[in-house]
Parts: C-alpha cells; structure tokens; sequence
C-alpha cells in the first residue's frame, strides 16, 4: 500500500511515504514528516524543482539500525523502507544528527553558513570529522548531497532571526 499526504492533481507534487516493500520504518517517518513540512511550508514551488532533481539517496540511522531511501518519481519524492539498489548518495547518522542537520543554515542551496558558533552545529561538524557520520557520495554527487540537505533544512522567512 502507498500512502499519499494528500491527493496529488495531475503535474501536482507531494511526499509519498512508500509501504509496498514493507511497513514503513521509524527512519521513513522522520525523513517523510522533514520533507512533508518543507514541502507544505514552500509556497514558491522551489521545493518541487528540487525535489524533482534528487538522485537516490539512502539513510541509515546508527543508532537505531533502521534505513530508508528517498527517490525523486514522477508523483514527487517517495521515502521507503526499501534500501535495495544503487544510491548517489549514502548518509549513516544517529537520529539526533539528522534532527540538527535540519537547524543549519545554508548559503544559498549548496554551501554550510553555520551557526558557527553553535554548539550543536559544531558537534554535527566534529562528528562527520571522526566518522560518526558518515556522507557516502558527499564529493563525487555533492550537489546531490546539498540538495537533499536543503530539502529537509529549515527555510528561515527573510527577515526572521
């Protein structure tokens, strides 16, 4: 069975959470509800292009052993349990890391801008350091991986603090 946010009109856009393979996994519902909120919260359809230009990507979360995927498809993006296959891009994190990688903010699309001094942010960069993060296709498919980041970021409206 595959779960739809909300109907989708033809051409339309949205965040699938895939349960065909198997039923979904703590990992596919945190990615699912990041990306959903982005996708509801984004009224410029920038979400959408971006969306629509994402290569694989596969998420492991260490501390839980639970994986899922997020594929570009010509509904919007769908995030499954199902992990088989090739993936441009492959991220082992623990669970918090993927919560504070959404807090970071981002210099246009594709460049990390801090919170330098940000405790969290630092640790997220001290553990990629010493491998407790590990970002498989981080420089052969960067884009890639830049743009999943930005997709589940958390967009400040200009002006905000």
């Amino acid at each position: 069975m595959s779960v739809r946010t909300r109907e989708v009109a033809p051409g339309g856009f949205a965040v699938l959470l895939d349960e065909t393979f198997d039923e979904a996994n703590g990992a596919a519902y945190l990615v699912h509800m990041l990306l959903l909120q982005q996708e509801e919260a984004d009224g410029s359809g920038a979400f959408a292009r971006q969306a629509r230009r994402l290569r694989p990507v596969r998420l492991r979360l260490t501390d839980t052993g639970e994986e899922c995927s997020v594929a570009a498809s010509s509904a919007g993006l769908v995030v499954s349990s199902d992990v088989r296959g090739r993936y441009a891009t492959s991220i082992a994190a623990e669970s918090r890391h993927v919560i504070d990688v959404t807090q970071v903010r981002l210099l246009g699309r594709f460049v990390l801008a801090g919170p330098f001094r940000d405790a969290k942010f630092l640790g997220l960069v001290r553990d990629i350091l010493v491998r407790k993060v590990r970002i498989g296709g981080l420089l052969t498919h960067y884009l890639n991986t830049m743009r999943f980041l930005w997709l589940v970021n958390v967009r400040r409206e200009p002006g905000a603090g």
